[in-house]
């Protein structure tokens, strides 16, 4: 069963809402599901948004962009969702972002579709903010994406929304320190801008090494590109016991240098990154989906070792396995 629901529907199930100056909070709950965003309006015209949800049934959200210049960066620390977005240009018309990764998008005035999975729990940064941002540091942006530099210039062009690939070790450090902030008040206000700027700085600067890896990439033919998305279709059959990067690259033709440095520069993250990220998420799954043992979700995964599973899996999530379970149960 799909549950179909507008953005007045949405806004109808929200049943405690807390709103102040600089901060609000909505929770809502209800039989198909539950989950809540916490906002907070920052200088120079940023605003901060987590959100967590969860539902027990398939959902498919429809909502409209309004018409303001404004991008989002959006880091997905847990699910994902799909994205239909009809008729727009310069738009795939259906996309996945999914769980480990961040986005940059410029996408206004459009109507889009999110489609959520049944028992998948989310848990989202996004930071909403506006290109004058960048103008307000420096008057050269040579070194910037060229998109970034036209939408300074020129906030007419096109939209897009740009995959940056996977979420680095450093953008999960301040995404930590955004979601366990210690300060209240003032001095909380004067934290979240400091650690939205060194997260926004992160992400430009890894667009800006994409843009790099991209034109390296050149170097790879197209039939090397289609073969190493058959690499990745390869591990995501074989999760539990994945062949070794010399088998792989025996599979699908290449030297284990090419798999290694392509897997990378297409992907943006390595073979072993790529299969533990996707372990990791299977048993988010089974520790609320069963009533299987932690030992035994490890082994369903394909760690031999429940200890090192567990710090595997609170090192992504920050949260342990068992208390993981206890919080979503």
């Amino acid at each position: 069963m799909t549950i179909y629901l507008t953005e007045t529907d949405f806004n109808e199930l929200c049943d405690d809402v807390q709103l102040n100056h600089y901060q609000g909070k909505v929770k809502f709950s209800t039989w198909f599901g539950q989950g809540s965003s916490h906002w907070t309006m920052l200088r120079h015209n940023l605003e901060l948004v987590i959100h967590q949800s969860e539902y027990s049934q398939a959902v498919i959200l429809e909502s409209e962009h309004d018409d303001l210049p404004f991008l989002t960066s959006k880091f997905l620390l847990s699910g994902g969702m799909r994205t239909t977005t009809p008729n727009v240009p310069g738009v795939n018309d259906d996309y996945e972002e999914v769980a480990g990764y961040n986005y940059l998008f410029y996408l206004p005035d459009i109507r889009e579709f999110e489609h959520f999975s049944a028992n998948q729990s989310k848990q989202c940064v996004s930071i909403y903010w506006y290109p004058d941002l960048l103008s307000s540091f420096q008057s050269s942006f040579k070194e910037l994406p060229t998109l970034l530099q036209q939408l300074i210039e020129n906030s007419t062009i096109e939209r897009f929304h740009q995959p940056l690939g996977a979420i680095t070790p450093a953008m999960r450090l301040v995404l930590q320190q955004i979601l366990q902030c210690p300060f209240r008040e003032t001095l909380r206000q004067m934290y979240l801008e400091a650690k939205v700027l060194e997260l926004l700085t992160l992400q430009i600067a890894q667009w800006g090494e994409n843009n790099l890896l991209l034109e390296r990439s050149l170097f790879f033919r197209p039939d090397e590109i289609e073969r190493l998305h058959h690499a990745k279709a390869i591990l995501n059959q074989t999760l539990q016991h994945p062949p070794s990067l010399l088998n792989l690259a025996r599979q699908i033709g290449l030297n284990d240098f090419k798999l290694k440095r392509g897997f990378r520069e297409i992907f943006g993250t390595t073979v072993c990154g790529y299969v533990q990220s996707l372990r990791l998420e299977q048993a988010q799954q089974l520790l609320i989906g069963t009533n299987l043992t932690i030992a035994e979700i490890a082994a369903q995964v394909g760690y031999e070792s429940t200890s090192h599973f567990c710090y595997l899996f609170k090192r992504q999530f920050s949260i342990t396995p068992r208390d993981y379970r206890r919080h979503k149960r």
